[in-house]
């Protein structure tokens, strides 16, 4: 079974108006963490239409759908102000690769963070006896990034972005 997401992973309690304003759907996940889907094409329309500029920091290595417009910044603190990850997973039975980066407010808070464990224990996750951080966050009950995102695909041709 495959695992293919591409996400912010936010703590704390979420703006719900905040989320219906940027049209994005906020999934609660365990220990305080809430999940919400985005891909490289939702972030760069987000970026345009609000006229924001910039990228984020992020390691080599990372692929192209890894989302890098700066506007997450703003999409973060305007959900849930404090520490976010941005987190993508590519795997199928078992073979594939993950990418994490810790952010907060200023940018990029920890370059040693590469890992989604990495990332959900900047954010207050606490492995138990039986799972590590992202079991026990939750994260394996989300496999696939939402088809609804497809639209954004779409809107990045539409406005040649």
């Amino acid at each position: 079974m495959g695992h293919s997401i591409t996400a912010l992973l936010l703590r704390g309690l979420v703006d719900e108006d905040a989320a219906r304003e940027w049209d994005v759907e906020v999934v609660p996940l365990a220990q305080g963490i809430s999940l919400v889907h985005v891909t490289h094409y939702s972030s760069a329309v987000w970026q345009f239409r609000r006229g924001r500029h910039g990228a984020l920091d992020v390691p080599a290595g990372v692929p192209p759908t890894f989302p890098t417009e700066a506007v997450l910044l703003d999409l973060a603190a305007a959900l849930a102000p404090g520490p976010f990850a941005v987190i993508q997973t590519d795997y199928f039975g078992g073979v594939g690769d993950q990418w994490a980066c810790l952010y907060d407010a200023l940018g990029r808070r920890d370059p040693a963070v590469h890992t989604i464990n990495d990332a959900l224990r900047g954010l207050g996750v606490r492995r138990t006896v039986s799972f590590d951080e992202f079991d026990a966050a939750g994260l394996g009950d989300h496999r696939h990034t939402p088809e609804r995102l497809d639209q954004y695909e779409v809107l990045c041709d539409e406005l040649g972005l």
